[in-house]
């Protein structure tokens, strides 16, 4: 039974809402538990400059502090939102509140310590509070071990939050969840609502804590030995929920926090200090969070601020420090290319003023009047987003969040347009096409780069000719700004949605073993064409048919001009379109990769697909580092065997593909292949992939039910009759298609069948020349579907000459309608013709001409290949196909059917 779309009785699209609607009740009971007159409103979780030594491995490398924020901009933000108490939470220190202190506020000690979890492997944050110089030192000490850390905070009253509970620092996915019955043991306060995290962990994070009852408490602490008194836990006492923004930027801080409950508190303000009664009130767990989760766009918005400060205070990390840092190989190269591309940021006169007015227009500062002026009219359009988001700061936080997202993804688009109008306007492709470099057997020659350093730092000639020598340099130089903009926000939308669910499969086993909240199973399967006329858009369309009648848990998207919606479909418009070299037609859409994004994180998918090697393929890897999902690929196309077909390249040059393609396979998580060759390939020596990681599938027959006109071979050729022989194909007219072989197929068959005819539908690039080798043939062009059914069952033999394709669709369409097929015996036809039963598969162009003459000297066997075409195809049953596809997939196979539903 297929999976359709719909999780724990849920339609798609829902389960953030069920989470928002869920945590929103839960924050509009606890804001009504204290009377306002007797509370204080603390943000619990705030950081500033002091936070200089961050736990990502990465911003150690690189020696970037978490945040250039001065403590006195983070007073100010917090008290502009309605903060009554400062603390400052840094991590692993609390020297911004000793300096406050000094400087006669009345601040709370905090700080957030960093702890090994030793069993566990794993380093957990602290949130302390109420400690002394001193005590800091000594806890600064303890937090090596979890436990002695806790053991002296609960000996001397010092009250301690765990923050994020679903966030740590480890490398590993497998985090056995017993060390959550510790955590309960160990722990009475935990932070619930962290505005930095999403509605997924914090309604995991409350359901959790609120299950967690004195009886399951005590069985923890038997089982693992645990005496909670020992941490200040009393398993009698409801655990305490808290809030805090665990803001870095100065933007969101205070508008997440604790109201803390002081009875009397009015009259005891007269006095003695806030910071003590708050004290006093986290002692006493006298709290309840406030605030809001915006999933990942505060985070964005964080990490922009963040990248953008990067590019105006990076300093060189140092090659040797970078190179004796600890941490593996792969982190290092990481690092040493992503401080290249920094510093050339940095060094970038107009990206390093661009990133500037970013940071300003984020704090609510317009940028000056002039600037307008004095910026080119290309770019004119950046200054209005900055004054958008500038203007948007003086609103309510949830107005300002939303414009600076919408304005991020605009202004992405509108930069991503700049850069395609300037490749267009630097007429590469035309340039290139002049000196034969675009051609497909000229790029694929020199699909290379130079592996002497200096031949692309300094431009020295190289001894071999690559497709980089030609008309790139000064295209790179009009595109370093537009680029590096480009990169920056799409590079912050990544890393704020990849640091939330970095532990995915965590988050998905800890909401099985909570059992709610799990995440939606649905795919999202990314494509290049669908509207197009080649085989892969019928392949695709038919797909699209089979979930949208059965309402499998699968949408596709595609980027397309004027195609609309349906069920199942999302239909993005092209930032851009060009016609590929070589091609007949085909047209490459450039998406808009932002918005695609959006569409998968509103959307609630929770792995992708993508079925072509165009733009897609970037997309997809986008979404998979982006949301840390499984990415699947659908191999449609032979591409070894098109260059071999359509190329003089050398056994060499298509390694240097091959090499390519292995690269990118071995990027998903799973290849589908649709033949058994394909598999073999893939899984072999050349390519290396994992036999788990590929999966075999097949493309379905199609369901032929209606009533189908037939056609009359007389309408088809004026001298022909109802026994005149016939020959049918139908494909692409290009060359790799084996369409060339024809001709010669056909003078061999005509010896012995003078009367022989061939009907030829489709389109193509080698159309004209086909039809001057062969004049007396029917050229039926694009044909319709109804016209495609009444060829099928009116005529009498497929005949198929393509080495190319993976699979052939046309063969399961022939014998749907009873056509008997010949075919080279190769990879697709070899897995799906059984040869003398529902067709031939002959070796090459002589034998496949013999077996039409002997194929049509036998009546018998014509009848009886008819049926069992028929037969053949009742084989590849859309129902059967299907199942195993969601199967592979790892989507769930037996959820409940539910009513269709348009994904526009």
């Amino acid at each position: 039974m297929i999976a359709k779309s719909t999780v724990m009785g849920m339609q798609h699209g829902e389960f953030r809402n069920s989470l928002a609607e869920e945590f929103r009740a839960y924050l509009a009971r606890e804001s009504g538990r204290f009377a306002i007159e007797d509370t204080l409103r603390l943000d619990m979780h705030c950081h500033d400059f002091n936070s200089d030594t961050p736990d990502e491995l990465w911003g150690r490398i690189l020696g970037l502090p978490e945040t250039w924020l001065k403590t006195s901009k983070l007073v100010k933000c917090l008290r502009r939102n309605g903060s009554d108490v400062i603390t400052v939470t840094n991590h692993n220190n609390a020297r911004s509140c000793w300096t406050l202190l000094d400087q006669g506020y009345d601040v709370l000690a905090g700080a957030e310590f960093t702890c090994y979890f030793p069993e566990a492997n794993l380093y957990l944050h602290v949130l302390t509070y109420g400690f002394s110089p001193e005590q800091e030192l000594v806890l600064y000490a303890k937090r090596q071990n979890v436990y002695d850390f806790l053991r002296y905070a609960a000996e001397h009253d010092i009250p301690v939050v765990l923050p994020h509970p679903l966030y740590f620092y480890t490398r590993s996915e497998n985090i056995d969840l017993e060390l959550f019955e510790k955590f309960a043991v160990m722990f009475q306060r935990f932070e619930v609502l962290n505005g930095q995290r999403d509605l997924w962990q914090s309604t995991l994070t409350l359901n959790w804590v609120q299950g967690l009852t004195p009886e399951k408490i005590r069985g923890y602490a038997k089982k693992h030995k645990l005496d909670p008194r020992d941490f200040g836990v009393d398993p009698e006492r409801p655990k305490v929920l808290t809030g805090g923004s665990d803001d870095h930027m100065g933007i969101f801080a205070g508008q997440c926090g604790s109201q803390l409950m002081i009875p009397n508190l009015q009259q005891r303000l007269r006095s003695e200090l806030p910071s003590q009664l708050a004290l006093e009130a986290i002692r006493a767990g006298n709290m309840a969070p406030y605030g809001e989760v915006s999933e990942n766009q505060k985070l964005n918005i964080a990490l922009l601020d963040y990248f953008a400060q990067i590019a105006t205070n990076i300093e060189d990390p140092g090659l040797l420090r970078i190179l004796l840092h600890r941490g593996e190989a792969s982190d290092k190269l990481a690092c040493f290319a992503l401080s290249n591309i920094l510093l050339e940021l940095q060094k970038n006169k107009q990206s390093r003023k661009f990133f500037a007015f970013v940071h300003d227009a984020l704090q609510g500062k317009k940028p000056n009047k002039m600037l307008r002026w004095n910026v080119s009219k290309k770019y004119r359009f950046c200054i209005s987003y900055l004054e958008q988001i500038a203007d948007s700061r003086a609103t309510c936080a949830e107005d300002f969040t939303e414009t600076v997202n919408f304005a991020i993804a605009d202004l992405f688009t509108q930069i991503s347009k700049v850069i395609i109008q300037r490749v267009q306007d630097s007429k590469l492709a035309e340039k290139l096409g002049e000196s034969g470099s675009f051609s497909t057997e000229e790029l694929t020659r020199k699909f290379e780069v130079p592996s002497q350093v200096t031949a692309w730092l300094l431009g020295t000639p190289s001894k071999h000719t690559q497709v980089t020598d030609r008309c790139i340099g000064d295209l790179v130089d009009k595109l370093t700004f537009p680029v590096m903009i480009a990169a920056v926000l799409a590079g912050a939308n990544l890393a704020s949605t990849r640091a939330l669910y970095q532990n995915r499969t965590f988050l998905n086993n800890f909401a099985s073993h909570l059992g709610r909240n799990h995440h939606e199973y649905r795919a999202l399967h990314l494509t290049d064409t669908l509207f197009d006329k080649n085989g892969v858009c019928n392949s695709l369309t038919g797909k699209l048919r089979q979930i949208q009648s059965k309402d499998i848990a699968i949408d596709l998207l595609v980027c397309h001009e004027t195609a609309v919606p349906e069920p199942h479909l999302h239909v993005t418009r092209p930032l851009s379109a060009f016609t590929l070299p070589d091609s007949g037609g085909q047209q490459l859409r450039i998406p808009d990769l932002l918005e695609i994004a959006r569409i998968f994180y509103e959307g609630g998918y929770d792995r992708v697909i993508c079925s072509t090697e165009g733009p897609m393929v970037a997309v997809a890897l986008y979404l998979k580092h982006m949301f840390n999902v499984p990415c699947f690929f659908f191999m449609h196309t032979d591409w070894i065997e098109y260059i071999k077909c359509t190329t003089q390249a050398t056994q060499h040059e298509r390694d240097r593909v091959r090499r390519l393609l292995r690269l990118l396979y071995s990027q998903f998580d799973g290849v589908f292949v649709l033949n058994r060759e394909h598999r073999d390939w893939l899984t072999g020596f050349e390519m290396q992939l994992d036999k788990e990681k590929v999966f075999l599938t097949a493309h379905h027959a199609p369901d032929v039910t209606a009533p189908v006109k037939p056609i009359k071979k007389s309408d088809l050729f004026a001298d022909a009759n109802d026994d005149t022989p016939v020959l049918f194909i139908a494909c692409r007219l290009s060359a790799e298609k084996g369409i060339m072989d024809l001709p010669d197929i056909m003078a061999r068959a005509r010896k012995s069948l003078p009367n022989l005819k061939l009907v030829i539908a489709g389109s193509g690039p080698a159309e004209e020349e086909l039809k001057a080798l062969l004049p007396d043939a029917r050229f039926m062009g694009w044909i319709d579907k109804a016209t495609l059914a009444s060829l099928y069952a009116s005529l009498d033999m497929f005949v198929f000459p393509s080495r190319f394709d993976t699979f052939g669709n046309v063969l399961l369409e022939a014998f749907a309608h009873g056509m008997p097929a010949i075919a080279y015996d190769c990879k697709g036809p070899r897995d799906i013709i059984e040869h003398e039963v529902s067709g031939y598969l002959v070796n090459d162009p002589r034998e496949m001409a013999a077996q039409i003459v002997s194929h049509f000297g036998w009546q018998a066997r014509r009848n009886t290949m008819r049926t069992a075409a028929r037969a053949r195809a009742g084989h590849y049953s859309a129902e059967r196909i299907m199942t195993q596809y969601v199967k592979d997939l790892g989507l769930p196979t037996t959820l409940r059917v539910v009513e269709q539903r348009s994904v526009a």
